[in-house]
């Protein structure tokens, strides 16, 4: 058994080993201590470890908490500064705001205190700018002109309808847009427009032109000649039925197109699948008009095509494929009623060159290099 002297000098040593570790603590959080200078002041190698972890981490957490008082520190400077170039206000070195900034802030309140008492009309809100494409903007303004503009071409048996129409701002067409009921026309509909809340946003200038641009196509229409309507309606319904080939050939050859590949044959440069789809553009379909034709006694209406002499005839070759099968399935699935198509003839030839929009996308072989 130990004796007493034993004893005091152990617990002495117990003392100065903790205060040890207290005086090393107390540096390590003033961060004059690295955690290495501490482990010699332990006698026992198991507590010496114990408290060596113990206080390296709360080293790190004392040098994690100083970073993060800097970054806070750095983010406040960053704002003042944000703050003083936005507002133009002088902030001296004590932190003292300059009588600028107390000017700057009993000029806006008086400020807005006379715009309130102008009442809510007066005072200024702010407008979006439109998300709208130019094309969504050109609709919706179309609309607006069905519903406000006199048709002139308007035709109805029902009176209150003729009422209506008539009804509607008007278009002097035997003048020019200067004249003064027209513009008294382009201002109500410069106003209407502007008020709209679906077109905030909409720049006055793109408004105007689409007004001036109404006027001109109208006054051009009214005052066409029957050959220039005709010659328009013919191109009009030429138009529709390439749009229309293009869409419906370029449909059967979706639903058939491991079988025209196949047919076709591989030529270089084609992808592995689907390698005629780029051919079917509207501008690569014939053009043609509708005629009569007598079948068994009986006039049926057929389509005289004229093919332009661009088109290779492997090019041909391909559309006929096309045609023929789109022709055989509307018959297998025509029902009871169905109109049947019109048979289509390459009647002609269209003498022309190959057209600008198809020039860089069709490949060497389908252009007829004669």
């Amino acid at each position: 058994m130990p004796s007493n002297s034993s004893r005091k000098t152990d617990r002495k040593g117990k003392g100065k080993a903790s205060a040890s570790i207290s005086t090393s603590a107390n540096r390590v959080l003033a961060g004059r201590v690295g955690p290495r200078e501490i482990a010699p002041s332990f006698s026992s190698a198991t507590i010496q470890d114990q408290r060596y972890a113990e206080i390296v981490e709360m080293f790190n957490k004392v040098n994690n908490n100083i970073n993060g008082v800097k970054d806070d520190i750095a983010a406040v400077n960053s704002n003042m500064a944000a703050f003083k170039n936005r507002m133009g206000v002088v902030v001296d070195t004590s932190g003292k705001t300059h009588t600028a900034f107390a000017d700057f802030a009993t000029a806006y309140a008086n400020n807005q205190t006379r715009m309130a008492s102008l009442g809510p009309s007066l005072m200024p809100s702010y407008v979006p700018q439109t998300s709208l494409s130019d094309a969504e903007v050109s609709v919706i303004i179309s609309e607006i002109f069905a519903e406000k503009l006199w048709d002139w071409k308007f035709e109805s048996d029902d009176p209150a309808l003729v009422a209506e129409n008539e009804s509607k701002k008007k278009w002097n067409l035997n003048e020019k847009i200067n004249h003064r009921d027209n513009v008294a026309v382009i201002n109500y509909l410069k106003s209407y427009i502007s008020a709209q809340t679906r077109l905030a946003g909409t720049h006055p200038r793109v408004i105007s032109d689409k007004i001036k641009n109404r006027y001109k196509h109208s006054h051009r229409t009214f005052h066409e000649s029957p050959e220039q309507k005709a010659k328009k309606n013919s191109k009009g319904r030429a138009n529709s039925r390439t749009l229309q080939m293009s869409i419906r050939r370029k449909s059967t050859y979706m639903d058939n197109w491991v079988a025209i590949d196949a047919a076709m044959g591989y030529k270089t440069g084609n992808p592995v699948e689907k390698a005629y789809l780029k051919l079917f553009q509207k501008d690569a379909m014939s053009d043609g008009e509708s005629d009569i034709e007598i079948v068994d006694n009986l006039p049926r209406r057929c389509l005289h095509v004229a093919r332009p002499t661009w088109r290779s005839e492997e090019f041909n070759r391909l559309l006929t494929m096309v045609d023929d099968i789109d022709r055989t399935h509307h018959v297998l699935n025509a029902g009871v009623g169905t109109k049947p198509r019109m048979n289509r003839y390459p009647a002609t030839l269209l003498p022309c060159s190959v057209p600008a929009t198809l020039s860089q996308s069709l490949p060497r072989w389908a252009i007829n290099d004669e």
